[in-house]
C-alpha cells in the first residue's frame, strides 16, 4: 500500500521578502516530492475569513504538520501577538500544549541572530526544530525534514527482540555465552 501524502500548513511572518521568497521555493519544493502544502497565497483568496483560514489550518486533523518559519520578524510578532501571526499564535500556542501529540508543530529555522541564536518564538523555544539557516546544511537539513513529514527517518529503531531463553535457568554460567 502506497504511503499517504503528508499535508502541511506553513506558518510564516509576510514582513520581509528574502522570507516570502524562500517560503515560496521551501513550499515548491515540498509539493514536487509529495508534500501537499496549504500556504496562504495559493490556498486564501478575496473574500475568505483570514482568522478562519488560520484557525482551520492549524486544527484540521487532516494536516499532518505545521510548519512554523522562525525569522526575526515571525520571533516579534509571536512574542507581541501582532499580525497574523500573533493570531495564529493565539490558536497554535493551546494546541500544541493542549494536546498529546505535540509532533504536528515543527519548528523550521530561517534565520539566526548576531550571536548565532535562531530566532524562535518564546512558546517553541525548547522545541526540537529543523534548521534551513545555514546555506551549507540545507540540502541535509531539507533531507531531515522532507524524512520527518514523511515519516521516514534515516535512522530507525531496531526491532525489540525476544528475552534470552538462558535467562530462565537459575544456573547461569556466564563464561558460556
Amino acid at each position: 500500500m502506497k504511503d499517504k501524502h503528508p499535508k502541511v500548513f506553513i506558518s510564516y511572518a509576510w514582513k520581509n521578502e528574502k522570507t516570502r521568497n524562500d517560503v515560496s521555493e521551501l513550499a515548491n519544493r515540498l509539493m514536487q516530492h509529495g508534500v501537499d502544502v496549504i500556504l496562504d497565497k495559493w490556498d486564501l483568496n478575496e473574500g475568505d475569513d483570514k482568522y478562519a483560514f488560520m484557525e482551520r489550518s492549524v486544527t484540521d486533523e487532516s494536516i499532518t504538520n505545521v510548519l512554523i518559519i522562525c525569522d526575526k520578524a515571525y520571533k516579534e510578532r509571536a512574542d507581541r501577538r501582532e499580525g497574523g501571526v500573533g493570531d495564529e499564535t493565539t490558536v497554535i500556542t493551546p494546541e500544541i500544549y493542549g494536546k498529546s501529540v505535540q509532533s504536528k508543530f515543527i519548528p523550521v529555522v530561517f534565520e539566526r541572530d548576531e550571536s548565532n541564536d535562531p530566532y524562535l518564538p518564546s512558546y517553541i523555544k525548547s522545541r526540537i526544530y529543523v534548521d534551513l539557516s545555514n546555506e551549507n546544511e540545507y540540502e541535509k537539513s531539507y533531507e531531515k525534514l522532507l524524512r520527518l513529514l514523511w515519516k521516514k527517518p534515516a535512522e530507525q529503531k531496531p526491532t525489540l527482540g525476544q528475552m534470552p531463553s538462558w535467562l530462565e535457568n537459575e544456573n547461569v554460567n556466564y563464561n558460556e555465552l
